[in-house]
């Protein structure tokens, strides 16, 4: 996902000759750390400003998960460099989860146009990148390492907290990141190494943010953190996601909650019922499986069995009306025979997943997965790539097609814009329960009276018809 800050939220109270724009990078827990990091530009007395051409500073805030992310922030950070050379920009900082996993020294050197390099703000001091340049005009680019670190101050004593951070997502949603880091070390996954090990957000934290979210108008509450389903159970008191799950369901104001990234070890009898009886939890759970053959599993350190996966699945099913299950899969794993993906097949087949990400292997530098000796060829990787998102591609159409004439609730987003940047004043891009925000297919949506339909509210629409993954509704 690429986010360029656009939010009418943000307001600036002090006035300073110098504009800053920020461009987002990676997933959406990532996004939570450009939003922190507009606040400390804000309070700094920079205005901020859409467009990246023409602002004084530039904040690149880089995903370092694969390499073909680090590409893509290589490509922004040359676009940039060329801007600042034409005199467009003046100063460009990079900061994130690429400058963290490769090194500030290492950076420096490849792009010496770039003025500032930050890693990420993580617990562990010595994982903080510090930048390499002095600042101009004496006033600092970011927020001292001490301060960075604790973006999130415990509010349990304080009734005047503050989020931290500004909203760069629609008014009427946002990301409640619960977590940061990860500790369970797949082999394939450079995020423990860049993000650290798994920290939970205290609940009253959360609660508390939460609340503040849904006073300013946030509808839909989107829970996110590396792994979802280990939230509290690295915290003293040892609490569980459902005793979060039920606190936020008390929240005034949130309609929707979605849940993001839940690993399967963790999904207990208990969270499915809670699925199947909340009125405000989606019955929309996004589950990276990653693999089902027991082999690549174990090899991937997944600490999860095929039999456990589809007790799991056949749960959820059973249990939980309506269910729409996202997962993420991992085609060209080292080892990965052409009966393993078979059987990969026939399992995506056999539980049509209504929404999945599938990605092609990459042996990311430092992981145990990159010394793997039995790689597969990148012929056969795209051809297994092809064959299986074809195949979830299908899967997600058909159920698509099988909402047609039926009446469903569909949250407006926001007017059609074309690619020339035309606003259709009649015609409205929406989602429904089962479309999370920036990754899966939406809802086109027109009025019959032609009556404006504002950002954030909910209508009932009749689905006419399907294009591509997309549905195509009137409000009825």
């Amino acid at each position: 996902m690429t986010s360029i800050s656009n939010n009418a939220k943000i307001t600036n109270n002090q006035h300073n000759c110098e504009t800053f724009s920020i461009v987002s990078l990676g997933c959406p827990k990532n996004l939570v750390d450009s939003e922190r990091y507009v606040r400390q530009m804000r309070e700094q007395g920079y205005e901020f400003q859409i467009e990246p051409d023409g602002s004084d500073v530039v904040v690149l805030n880089t995903c370092g998960f694969l390499q073909s992310a680090r590409d893509e922030a290589r490509e922004y950070i040359r676009g940039l460099i060329d801007l600042k050379k034409e005199g467009r920009i003046k100063r460009i900082i990079v900061r994130g989860c690429m400058t963290q996993f490769e090194g500030i020294k290492q950076l420096a050197v490849e792009f010496p146009d770039v003025d500032e390099w930050f890693g990420v703000p993580v617990i562990d001091s010595k994982n903080i990148a510090i930048n390499t340049t002095t600042t101009t005009n004496n006033i600092p680019l970011t927020v001292p390492q001490n301060q960075d670190q604790n973006l999130n101050p415990d509010i349990s004593s304080s009734s005047n907290f503050d989020l931290g951070r500004d909203i760069l997502t629609a008014d009427h949603v946002a990301y409640l990141r619960i977590a940061d880091g990860c500790s369970r070390r797949c082999s394939f996954c450079t995020i423990p190494d860049i993000r650290g090990q798994f920290r939970s957000e205290t609940k009253d934290k959360l609660l508390t943010e939460a609340k503040q979210l849904a006073q300013s108008g946030v509808k839909e509450l989107v829970i996110i953190a590396q792994e979802t389903t280990f939230w509290g159970m690295d915290l003293p008191e040892r609490y569980s996601l459902i005793d979060l799950l039920r606190c936020l369901e008390g929240v005034d104001g949130i309609r929707w909650i979605r849940l993001m990234y839940a690993y399967p070890g963790f999904f207990d009898d208990e969270l499915a019922m809670f699925f199947s009886r909340s009125e405000k939890l989606l019955p929309y759970i996004d589950i990276p499986l990653q693999h089902i053959n027991d082999d690549i599993l174990r090899r991937m350190n997944r600490s999860v069995t095929r039999a456990e996966t589809e007790r799991l699945l056949d749960k959820l099913r059973n249990k939980i009306e309506r269910l729409v299950l996202r997962t993420s899969l991992i085609v060209g794993f080292p080892g990965e025979t052409d009966a393993m993906f078979d059987e990969l097949v026939r399992f995506v087949d056999k539980w049509k997943f209504e929404r999945a990400g599938v990605f092609a292997f990459s042996a990311e530098p430092r992981t145990p997965a990159a010394k793997f000796q039995d790689k597969i060829p990148n012929a056969t990787i795209e051809r297994r790539f092809r064959q299986l998102n074809d195949l979830c591609n299908k899967n997600a159409i058909a159920w698509g097609k099988r909402q047609k004439n039926n009446i469903m609730s569909v949250q407006i987003d926001g007017n059609y814009i074309d690619d020339s940047g035309y606003l259709e004043p009649n015609l409205y891009i929406g989602r429904t329960y089962a479309d999370a925000p920036d990754i899966d297919p939406i809802v086109y949506v027109t009025n019959k009276n032609n009556a404006k339909l504002e950002a954030g509210s909910l209508v009932n629409c009749e689905i006419l018809e399907t294009e591509g993954n997309n549905l195509v509704g009137i409000v009825a």
